[in-house]
């Protein structure tokens, strides 16, 4: 039994195996679309692991770049692509800067919060807005905190089938205090058992404004679902659209006023004596 990260090779085929049952890829595009149309447009798909999240949105139109640092993710992710229009760079996400922009920028399936403290979240953040186009738009995808931190320093433990051939156990503890919450991850075939763990802190969405102000960015809508519903406290997801900002040094530049030794212009002449 190995006990790696999500992002070493030992966990590369569990993660992608779990990854693909779940739906938040076709879901993602779902929602991206709904807010901005897909078809022909360029993707920013930051964090995207073995490449589900960035199949979906080249399946919905998308021209897409994709990033991660893990080199076995990308690699899983390149034998798996295709002919989709999906182009793959080996990076921190946290601090990339990429000669182009993109009409869209994704995080998807809590990958914002992968960014464990406040600065680090205010750092990918100015990522983002560093790589959108004028009028572009940023969608993180997130699940609500609330959902993980009820049950304070209780692990709390799920088992179900994958597919015909694996079980799945997940196993979560969470820290209040520190927003901060431990996935331990084991898949068991009839031959093999591995597990990989992924540590993520949390932000609320009054954070996520606060530090979107900071980084240049506006939180523009919320949404509880894939569908577009509300977002409200009952919401397990927390789905965030941002959009670019005037720099706060533009936004507060006092008015051009004249100097104090300026005259009306009536006034501009002596009188004559």
């Amino acid at each position: 039994m190995s006990e790696p990260t999500v992002y070493d090779a030992a966990a590369i085929g569990a993660y992608d195996l779990i990854s693909s049952m779940l739906p938040p890829g076709s879901g993602l595009a779902a929602w991206v679309s709904s807010q901005r149309p897909l078809t022909g447009r360029s993707v920013l798909d930051l964090g995207a692991g073995t490449g589900v999240s960035s199949f979906a949105l080249a399946d919905a139109g998308a021209q897409v770049v994709t990033v991660d640092a893990s080199r076995p993710s990308l690699d899983r992710l390149g034998s798996k692509r295709g002919d989709r229009k999906v182009d793959a760079v080996e990076a921190d996400f946290r601090d990339l800067r990429l000669d182009s922009t993109s009409d869209v920028v994704t995080l998807s399936r809590n990958t914002f919060f992968l960014a464990q403290s406040h600065d680090e979240k205010i750092g990918l953040l100015r990522t983002v807005g560093r790589h959108l186009k004028p009028g572009g738009a940023a969608f993180l995808d997130c699940t609500d905190p609330a959902e993980y931190l009820r049950a304070d320093g209780d692990a709390t433990s799920v088992t179900y089938p994958l597919g015909r051939e694996h079980l799945v156990t997940t196993t979560q503890n969470a820290d209040r205090a520190a927003q901060a919450v431990m996935s331990v991850f084991m898949v068991q075939s009839a031959s093999a058992l591995t597990a990989f763990h992924e540590v993520a802190t949390r932000a609320t969405l009054p954070e996520i404004r606060l530090l979107a102000r900071i980084a240049g960015l506006e939180v523009t809508a919320v949404n509880g679902s894939y569908a577009g519903d509300d977002y409200t406290a009952r919401s397990r997801e927390m789905l965030v659209v941002l959009e670019a900002k005037w720099p706060l040094f533009l936004s507060l530049r006092p008015r051009a006023r004249p100097s104090r030794w300026a005259t009306p212009r009536c006034w501009s002449r002596r009188p004559s004596r």
